[in-house]
């Protein structure tokens, strides 16, 4: 008999409005039920409630705010890579912030009881190789969301086909667009894409059958070709001819600014192709992958499925809102900040913070201190007098060795805002860093006089006590010695 609506299980989808997000609730709505997680407005009014999806606004970056929205789901679908901007300014860089999503996401999953986390992560060449950026940081995330109590199962997948997804419509307008091409020494390079129908089925098949959970797994639909035999087989499945042209340099500045421009995929998201695309890439045989041979959908099919009669590439299915996304991120004028530093030996949460307050004081002369009353209320004060900022440390990270958040409640470079911003350091013991962040800033000053003078001097202090950090981690090595 089939399951009645309330038995089927209820599953945590973070980015949900994203491609493979997208045809998830499509696919599988017959067989869960989802609680989809976005930040947008504008994706909440685009899709209202159904009897499959239940919408929920939530910041990823909020981990009290992930908790609440993840209470009462049985398992968590982790999708998210932090490419595209979410605030007006961005300082750090994708690897940091991947990791801190992946670690405030687990953190809740824990919290709320999750059983069963799923992340889709990359394709990984072997072992001795070095990774490039973007495969580094799918490997730490991994890393991270297997740090805490929570079961979690890995898929590794590389290019993905299906209607809206960015990476398969850069290849379909390149083809289109281009009939002559230049090919970089990146495009020598082996990969294996997999149809986005057959990611679906992989999901479908680790949240119901036990013996697949904990795993990690390969996935590969496609025979594995050459980035360049894959632009001549698109070609020959869109009836196109295409003349190409291979050079035997990389030729990663030129060839990312003209892929994004004939491609019509933002440059962001060009780069960490063409570095995973260092590395011959093709999945490892694995009992799921086995399972699910007989009925992986063919490139040529793959292809006829996602474009129209045109031969363009479907839309994306964020792409309706994205320029609503824009628009209100502009108009909120909020700040992420997002720095890794060397971790001293031993040290936790607490003793970073007081270190920073130390050192900060120190470093200005006085001019600009950090005091903590017996609330542990953070004060930085320009010359003993007027308070710049006023930090009130959160409950929940009060006695927390990992992490110590403050919201960002006064003083003269805040505006009053709710929610408030935060100030947080976080530790990673298992990558041996920690990362300290400004999330959702509003500053007082007006945003053209902020972007020139304080966030330069935000980005700069940052920076002045990761050397210090650095420092401490070294004089503790040579003490041990």
């Amino acid at each position: 008999m089939p399951q009645t609506e309330t038995a089927l299980p209820l599953v945590a989808l973070s980015g949900a409005s994203g491609f493979v997000g997208s045809h998830l609730r499509r696919i599988l709505g017959h067989c869960c039920r989802f609680r989809a997680l976005t930040r947008s407005p504008s994706v909440l009014q685009a899709n209202p409630s159904s009897s499959s999806t239940d919408w929920r606004k939530c910041d990823l970056y909020s981990l009290p705010q992930l908790t609440e929205a993840l209470q009462g789901c049985d398992i968590g679908v982790y999708l998210v890579h932090s490419m595209a901007p979410s605030s007006r300014l961005m300082q750090g860089n994708f690897e940091d912030t991947d990791l801190l999503l992946a670690d405030n996401f687990i953190r809740a999953a824990e919290s709320a009881g999750l059983r069963h986390v799923i992340y889709l992560s990359g394709l990984m060449p072997p072992a001795d190789e070095v990774l490039s950026p973007h495969l580094r940081s799918r490997r730490e995330v991994e890393v991270v969301l297997r740090s805490r109590s929570v079961q979690v199962t890995v898929l590794r997948a590389g290019l993905i086909f299906g209607a809206g997804g960015s990476s398969y419509s850069m290849l379909v307008n390149l083809v289109r667009r281009l009939p002559v091409m230049v090919l970089p020494d990146w495009a020598s390079s082996r990969t294996q894409s997999i149809d986005v129908q057959d990611i679906c089925e992989a999901f479908r098949l680790v949240m119901s059958e036990d013996r697949f959970g904990g795993g990690t797994y390969d996935l590969g639909g496609h025979e594995p070709m050459t980035y360049g035999e894959l632009i001549h087989a698109t070609a020959r499945g869109l009836g196109r001819r295409v003349r190409t042209i291979d050079v035997p340099f990389n030729l990663f500045t030129l060839s990312r600014h003209w892929v994004a421009l004939f491609g019509g995929v933002p440059l962001a998201l060009v780069g960490p192709l063409q570095e995973s695309l260092l590395h011959d890439l093709s999945a490892k045989n694995n009992p799921l992958l086995d399972q699910l041979r007989p009925q992986l959908v063919s490139l040529e099919e793959s292809l006829r499925r996602a474009v129209d009669a045109e031969g363009n590439p479907l839309p994306n299915p964020r792409s309706t809102t994205q320029r609503a996304d824009r628009r209100t991120i502009r108009q909120e004028s909020r700040v992420r900040s997002v720095q890794r530093m060397s971790l001293p030996t031993d040290w936790n949460a607490a003793k970073v913070c007081d270190a920073y307050g130390t050192w900060l004081t120190r470093r200005f002369g006085g001019i600009i201190s950090a005091t903590q009353n017996e609330e542990g209320v953070l004060h930085f004060r320009f010359a003993h007098r007027w308070t710049l900022l006023e930090l009130k440390p959160t409950p929940q990270s009060q006695h927390n060795e990992r992490r110590r958040a403050y919201h960002i409640t006064g003083g003269l470079l805040a505006r009053n805002v709710t929610p408030p911003g935060r100030f947080e350091f976080r530790i990673f013991p298992e990558t041996k860093c920690l990362i300290v962040s400004i999330l959702g800033f509003a500053p007082a000053l007006p945003w053209w006089l902020y972007a020139h003078t304080q966030a330069v001097v935000h980005l700069w202090v940052m920076r002045a006590f990761a050397r210090h950090l650095s420092l401490s981690c070294f004089a503790g090595s040579e003490k041990s010695e």
